[in-house]
């Protein structure tokens, strides 16, 4: 029997400690209210027999014990001098321990809810915004990069297993380095919430299922997990596997960061044999091959970035679709856009924002009829290229594609470390121009990214003579750009500013995606040419007509370019005392343009 009772003793104590653990709040309330009404039931049995008054113990309950707890002046009106202490006892017993677990457990709630909402946890209720997967040091530049979207208010969530805190920081000092004003920031809310994405309750709390533009950002992890297949690419491909089972609104563009070219196919046939994944736009971008094809053609020349981070960024003209359109049809007819590419029945142009490349006007440009050279100059260079990140291999096959196509002759050399006081003293001793390319380390701690970049920049500054050697940067965090602002450098590339640009075009405008695929490499068609390219070239060396060039409007400047290249070449802009100038706004304004014959075009390959 003994046996029994203990047995069922420690069942009621387990099943009171697991209940305590889950729901320690409802159990401590639970308990509270049992305790109030146990103790007011023996006051009821107490007044009972202190006082004839009350007719039964359910009377002496409602009418006393009950009473004087939930509305004390009724003790006022007690005779009795034995019942006035019992309800005074009451009272003050209900007092503590009533109102005040009452009182502690509504400040403890109170507490816990700003803690919840300071730490991020708890569900978001958000609808058509965009979402950022992962954290890296890429973000906060995206979310700056954001607030040039004009009339529109941006609502971002990102999810990761960053400290909110950190994430927040990080974020404003890229809002407040690009110098925006209060009324910009007004235009976008961050929310920042601790979670995983591979976690659908995680994803459930931030209303993934009512985005517009999902963003998986790749941890940067650089451990092989099987051969080409890094850690932070098995992280990607986990987590468009979870976007499956997900029903969305808005048909968001799911824009995947990768680190090695081989993911992108895995990832492709993945959304072709998972039938979850049917429905779903995937775009997975290896960066790395971008970014290699970029720092190619900057070294090509140096003004290259520039165009670059122009187009994709929101701060002056960029690509949009036309929908149903032409070359000629938009030379004719639209006003503020400039036509780069012909998609199917569509057409890729250059304008300020999607609703200026929709303005028509009946201002037909005049075209002048130029002499041009029947091609624009190939670039032959000696290029060093110090340091090795997976970006290398890109930027050696865009050179021998360049060399290729352009009969171009490059001698680019990687180089250890080692051999720098080598190839310097080398160097000196050349007459020949030379361009030196540093490349990041990858694989550094984020608080020691571009430590190599930085430290054999102070060497080759300290012990290059010649004047003919031109220096290229590239750096992995953005917030190293001021620091190398006083060396004697041709260019800095800060690469994750250019993959945080790209990637909010490819979120924001996903028919643009295919320009993008093929501005950025440098192949042959069909035809052994390279279509779709940007080049750079001196007026004085293309054009063969008397010059300066003038010319009524921008849209004649464009207009006479494209058809006396025989509609090979338009231009986009140009570069004058190295300020990059990029054609915006009303082109068909009578506003004169001059062409100077040290000025620098920027022309569009069709």
């Amino acid at each position: 029997m003994m046996k029994k009772l203990k047995s069922r003793l420690l069942k009621a104590r387990s099943f009171l400690s697991v209940k305590t653990y889950k729901h320690p709040m409802i159990f401590i309330i639970s308990m509270m209210v049992l305790l109030n009404i146990f103790i007011l039931c023996i006051a009821a049995f107490i007044a009972l027999a202190i006082d004839d008054s009350f007719t039964g113990f359910v009377d002496a309950f409602a009418n006393g014990s009950l009473k004087w707890m939930l509305t004390p002046n009724a003790i006022l009106q007690i005779t009795n001098p034995d019942l006035l202490i019992l309800a005074v006892v009451v009272l003050i017993i209900g007092m503590i321990l009533f109102t005040g677990t009452i009182i502690a457990l509504t400040t403890n709630t109170i507490k816990e809810y700003f803690q919840k909402k300071k730490s991020g946890s708890g569900k978001i209720y958000l609808d058509n915004h965009i979402v950022i997967l992962n954290w890296n040091n890429k973000v906060p530049e995206l979310v700056a990069d954001l607030l040039h979207v004009e009339d529109k208010q941006m609502q971002v969530v990102i999810l990761s297993d960053v400290e909110k805190e950190f994430a927040e920081k990080q974020i404003l000092n890229a809002l407040h380095k690009a110098k925006h004003d209060d009324n910009e920031l007004s235009n976008i809310n961050v929310l920042v919430k601790n979670g995983s994405p591979l976690l659908y309750r995680d994803l459930d709390e931030i209303s993934i299922e009512n985005a517009n533009s999902i963003l998986i950002m790749n941890k940067d992890m650089h451990q092989d997990v099987i051969k080409n297949m890094s850690k932070s690419d098995l992280n990607v491909i986990k987590i468009i596997l979870g976007m499956g089972q997900i029903t969305f609104c808005y048909d968001p563009p799911i824009v995947a960061e990768i680190k090695r070219i081989e993911t992108k196919q895995k990832i492709l046939t993945m959304a072709e044999v998972v039938q979850t994944l049917h429905e779903h736009k995937i775009m997975p971008i290896c960066f790395d091959r971008r970014l290699g094809q970029i720092i190619a053609q900057t070294i090509i020349n140096p003004k290259m970035e520039d165009v670059y981070l122009s187009l994709f960024s929101f701060d002056d003209s960029e690509i949009y679709m036309l929908k149903d359109s032409n070359f000629e049809d938009c030379l004719n007819h639209s006003s503020h856009a400039i036509p780069v590419t012909q998609f199917g029945k569509d057409l890729f142009v250059l304008s300020l924002n999607d609703k200026t490349a929709q303005i028509q006007s009946e201002n037909t440009p005049k075209e002048i009829e130029l002499k041009l050279s029947r091609s624009v100059k190939p670039s032959n260079l000696d290029v060093y290229i110090v340091g090795e990140n997976n970006k290398l291999s890109f930027v050696m096959e865009s050179f021998k594609e360049y060399e290729s196509l352009y009969t171009s002759e490059f001698k680019a050399e990687f180089i250890q470390t080692d051999q720098i006081p080598e190839v310097v003293e080398r160097l000196n001793n050349s007459e020949k121009p030379a361009t030196i390319v540093l490349l990041s380390d990858e694989h550094q701690e984020i608080e020691s990214l571009d430590a190599n970049v930085i430290e054999n920049l102070i060497y080759l500054q300290g012990n290059i003579k010649k004047q003919n050697i031109n220096i290229i940067v590239e750096l992995l965090d953005p917030q190293n750009d001021h620091i190398i602002k006083d060396f004697d450098i041709e260019n800095t590339i800060i690469s994750n500013k250019i993959i945080s640009l790209l990637l909010s075009k490819l979120a924001l405008y996903k028919e643009t995606a295919p320009f993008y695929e093929n501005l950025l490499t440098i192949r042959s068609d069909t035809t052994g040419k390279d279509d779709q390219n940007i080049f750079i070239t001196s007026i004085g060396d293309y054009v063969k007509s008397s010059l300066p060039l003038s010319f009524r409007t921008m849209k004649d400047l464009v207009a006479s370019f494209y058809v006396s290249s025989k509609k090979t070449y338009v231009p986009i802009g140009y570069i004058r005392e190295d300020q990059l100038v990029i054609f915006e706004g009303n082109m068909t304004v009578p506003v004169e343009v001059t062409l100077q014959p040290e000025d620098q075009l920027v022309l569009f390959k069709i």
